[in-house]
């Protein structure tokens, strides 16, 4: 099942663009959602603390933006 970046929830994988126009180097990354996604009222921008595919489980999560998700699939 898929999802919109607004329906995200703890435990969701998410598929995201981690490059800008002008790297264009690894476009695409895969990752888990580790906790619920934050507003932040000033820019409207909502941020989601993401667990990469490819780091270790120690790491801290990176910080994805709404719009930058291409895509959610719940794993329910």
């Amino acid at each position: 099942m898929t999802k919109r970046a607004h329906d995200v929830h703890v435990g969701d994988r998410i598929t995201y663009l981690a490059s800008t126009p002008a790297t264009w180097r690894g476009l695409c990354r895969h990752g888990t959602v580790v906790a619920n996604p934050i507003a932040d009222p000033y820019t409207a921008v909502v941020w989601i603390p993401t667990q990469p595919d490819e780091s270790a489980e120690d790491t801290e999560p990176t910080w994805v933006r709404h719009d930058r998700v291409v895509d959610v699939a719940s794993v329910e």
